[in-house]
């Protein structure tokens, strides 16, 4: 799946200072206006020409004044079609940027996993996943449909974290249904009580799409504590947190199963 953005080109381009004092609530206000179309405009620009697009400060200004004092240079059906051509030159530069990112992550993502499966702890399931032991509980296996209680640190392959409830302390209640296939995979080899270390390629992960703090393409890692699943008389109760109390029992009780 190919990333797209859209690139929106403002009308006005540009904001005006004003010379006097502000003084008076109007004039303050005003100012207000400007200044905050000016950051924003500042900023599309500076987005712009980091991508190598460059444009002209005075005639950005000018504009803009010219359009305040309804005096434009050129008529509205040319200036529609001008910022149409630029948007389409700024998305196509985006696109090659975007494809030339997801090929490095998939590779680099590919070489990760290829070294990974060199670790005599880590096993390979037929879809890709790999999953290593680190703790083996007891308790009863998760099904495809079921709801449960787990701790997990998820990150990137460069140790970026971008979810972590051991650091929160604060067990998620997760559906499987609703998972990523690769963790929702590697939750039905667990039992209650385990922890294991999921490496899952982006094609059970997140794909070819950036997802918040996961560009596209990513390998993603999960360490993963499965603490219950919950029964279906359970489920009401599934969006409580869990109290530090509450989770150690779950973990004392494991250990004796």
């Amino acid at each position: 799946m190919q990333k797209r953005l859209k690139i929106f080109l403002p009308i006005v381009l540009a904001s005006c200072a004003l010379g006097a004092n502000l003084t008076t609530q109007e004039q303050k206000e005003s100012y207000s206006i400007g200044a905050s179309t000016g950051s924003y405009v500042s900023n599309q620009l500076h987005s712009q020409a980091a991508l190598g697009v460059k444009y002209d400060l005075d005639a950005v200004i000018e504009g803009f004044l010219d359009a305040l004092k309804k005096q434009q240079k050129l008529k509205d059906e040319e200036i529609i079609a001008l910022l149409n051509q630029r948007a389409d030159k700024l998305n196509k530069i985006v696109e090659t940027n975007s494809k030339a990112e997801l090929d490095k992550n998939l590779k680099a993502g590919k070489e990760f996993m290829a070294k990974n499966a060199k670790n005599p702890d880590v096993k390979t399931t037929k879809s890709g996943l790999q999953y290593e032991i680190l703790k083996l509980g007891m308790g009863e296996k998760p099904k495809p449909e079921s709801v449960v209680v787990m701790n997990y640190k998820a990150y990137l392959t460069n140790g970026s974290v971008f979810d972590d409830t051991f650091a929160s302390k604060i067990p998620a209640h997760l559906s499987m249904i609703g998972l990523i296939d690769g963790l929702r995979e590697g939750l039905l080899l667990m039992n209650t009580g385990s922890k294991y270390k999921f490496t899952i390629p982006s094609n059970l992960a997140y794909g070819n799409v950036d997802v918040d703090r996961i560009p596209a393409g990513s390998v993603v890692i999960f360490e993963a504590e499965l603490l219950k699943v919950l029964k279906p008389g359970e489920l009401a109760d599934a969006a409580k947190k869990l109290s530090e109390s509450e989770a150690k029992s779950f973990h004392d009780a494991n250990k004796t199963k």
